[in-house]
């Protein structure tokens, strides 16, 4: 019998079940490595570090992969979620949750990651978040931790900086499990039922869209916490698509309506993807509240939408055993605590270096390829006190062993 799969974040917390659940997961972290690598080159808006010189071609592709990857990357930890819950206790199931997701933010984010990309950033006049610093790297360490909170006049990471998503998803699920526990009990298995009964009719998974619309298009901007933009989307919206995730595996007969759905959804995806190039190189000038941005966020929305369920429905046919995906799915979470500070720290070397950007982009790329898998294959995942610091288990499960042990 196949069961869930698990949270991205928590990869290698036990066997792998749902293989194409394991397969999106790390195409999903592939996305988001060439999104950021990309950051570097692309004259979207201000970064951590960029290259002497930027380019406009990145633009569409990147604006294109905004619209799924994080949205993606959520709703396959809202599946996690569900499973990972279990029957367990609650205390049990935050003490594990906190393992996963806080001690990597509070270790490595806090006190390793985020000071080098802060320091890269505030010292390269980015004029990105952090405010400018004059000053050598000893100078800066004390600066760090008392003149205030990165993103609020400061330079202290205290989100982890690049592993926000590891931080929120730790505070989406405390402020969620109320209803994820009471979702376990008799009635609220009932009104699971109801809700997939018309969710696995003709067209009725896109009504999920509507809570995103709704949090996207008329959300004031000043609403703290959920209306600030991480990954392309309000923070709210990332909860609603962990929400969606968690509802999507708590009937067997969601997924093959997911599956059904494909077709239309990729039709549907790309037809509404034609206006939102269009439209998009004019949203700066888009006042809250008005019918050009309300009609704006509403399209980008259903879109979003759109593109997950077909990314989804086609994933399902990836649902074979693979036993590669022994060794690459615990790899995902160190990789996605690696990745960025080796790219920022990379760039910030090599960004006065006349080299073409397609080159420059690979150089990049594959160097911080082979740096992030020589860590993990012969540091993080053969090193206990790694292990706990990345987000994996102490040691590996036993019926791995051989391949990610």
């Amino acid at each position: 019998m196949r069961s869930a799969p698990h949270d991205p974040a928590a990869a290698g917390s036990g066997p792998v079940r749902l293989w194409d659940v394991d397969w999106l997961r790390v195409l999903a972290i592939v996305g988001i490595f060439a999104y950021h690598v990309g950051r570097l080159f692309d004259d979207l808006d201000a970064w951590h570090v960029k290259f002497h010189e930027l380019t406009s071609w990145l633009t569409y592709p990147m604006a294109f992969g905004s619209q799924f990857v994080m949205p993606l990357f959520w709703v396959l930890s809202g599946m996690g979620t569900r499973f990972a819950l279990g029957t367990l206790a609650v205390a049990a199931f935050l003490q594990r949750r906190a393992a996963r997701l806080l001690v990597p933010v509070v270790t490595l984010g806090w006190w390793v990651s985020g000071p080098v990309q802060v320091y890269i950033e505030s010292t390269t006049d980015q004029h990105y978040i952090a405010p400018a610093f004059d000053g050598t790297w000893g100078e800066f360490l004390p600066a760090y931790v008392t003149h205030g909170l990165y993103g609020f006049g400061g330079f202290f990471a205290w989100n982890g900086l690049h592993l926000w998503y590891l931080t929120y998803l730790f505070l989406f699920t405390v402020a969620s499990l109320p209803l994820f526990v009471w979702l376990r009990t008799p009635a609220g298995e009932r009104l699971l039922g109801r809700v997939a009964g018309v969710l696995c009719r003709p067209g009725a998974l896109y009504v999920l869209a509507v809570p995103l619309l709704g949090m996207e298009a008329f959300l004031p901007r000043g609403v703290p916490v959920l209306a600030w933009v991480e990954g392309g989307w309000l923070l709210g919206s990332h909860w609603i698509f962990f929400l969606v995730g968690f509802l999507l595996v708590c009937d067997p007969r969601l997924r093959p309506a997911i599956q059904r759905h494909r077709w239309p959804s990729l039709v549907l995806a790309t037809a509404t993807t034609v206006p939102l190039v269009l439209l998009v190189g004019g949203i700066d000038a888009m006042a809250f509240g008005s019918a050009e941005f309300t009609g704006f966020m509403s399209l980008r929305s259903l879109n979003g939408w759109l593109w997950l369920l077909a990314i989804l429905g086609f994933g399902s046919r990836l649902a074979r055993p693979a036993r590669i995906l022994g060794y690459l799915g615990p790899a995902v979470l160190p990789f996605y605590i690696l990745h960025q500070p080796l790219i920022v720290g990379l760039g910030y070397l090599v960004r006065d270096w006349t080299v073409p950007i397609p080159v420059m982009y690979a150089g990049v790329a594959l160097t911080v390829l082979a740096i992030s898998a020589g860590l993990y294959e012969f540091a993080i995942r053969r090193v206990a006190v790694l292990r706990l610091l990345f987000g994996l288990n102490p040691r590996p499960a036993p019926e791995r062993r051989g391949l990610s042990g």
